[in-house]
């Protein structure tokens, strides 16, 4: 007989025992088989096994902030669903390679509209100068990842920082570099947005 939540919160503060290794065991079984109802055939069954193990971890280490205005039942269901998705955007990434990232970035900055092919080539060649003089090299690393279309987590990942690090460094090399192209005399209030969505 399948337990509910409420009993498997309760198991997370029980002493060992029978009784709580069931309800635990009861748990685990919801975490696998709402992994596979979301996400079918996206996950092998060694990744089920993987994740639900990870998700029984966080749930042992985070239970604490359950708040209690819903039931415990969804907000394992929560914990569950958002470790698949992060794994699955984790691997849509891996096998791009870092410098692979930035080719596809730097061919993706679009010089502004120039009314002749002339001012158009210009304008192409002042923002490579920019980019190679106007930022550290960690800096051209993350915006032109990010702008060859790694999330900022996984920059962050490749570039062995943080989110909130590599925020600030894509943030400071937008700012070094639209300095340059005013300086040069180029407008660059659409070239380089800020990064849409991202937060530290």
């Amino acid at each position: 007989m399948r337990t509910d939540g409420s009993t498997w919160l309760a198991a997370l503060h029980a002493p060992e025992g029978s009784e709580t290794e069931r309800a635990l065991s009861d748990m685990r079984d919801f975490v696998r088989a709402t992994l596979t109802k979301g996400f079918g055939t996206q996950l092998t069954d060694a990744d089920l096994e993987d994740l639900s193990q990870e998700t029984m971890l966080k749930i042992a280490a985070k239970h604490e902030t359950f708040r209690r205005d819903s039931r415990f039942s969804t907000w394992v269901a929560a914990v569950a669903v958002n470790g698949a998705l992060a794994e699955l955007r984790r691997r849509r990434h891996v096998h791009v390679e870092l410098e692979a990232a930035t080719e596809l970035g730097a061919a993706g900055l679009v010089p502004p509209e120039a009314p002749d092919r002339v001012q158009r080539a210009r304008s192409a060649q002042l923002l490579r100068e920019a980019i190679d003089t106007a930022l550290t090299t960690r800096q051209r690393e993350a915006l032109l990842a990010e702008l060859g279309g790694l999330p900022l987590a996984e920059v962050a990942r490749r570039l062995q920082s943080d989110r909130g690090a590599v925020y600030k460094l894509l943030h400071d090399g937008r700012k070094r570099l639209r300095a340059y192209l005013q300086a040069h005399g180029m407008d660059a209030s659409d070239l380089l947005p800020s990064p849409g969505g991202h937060s530290p």
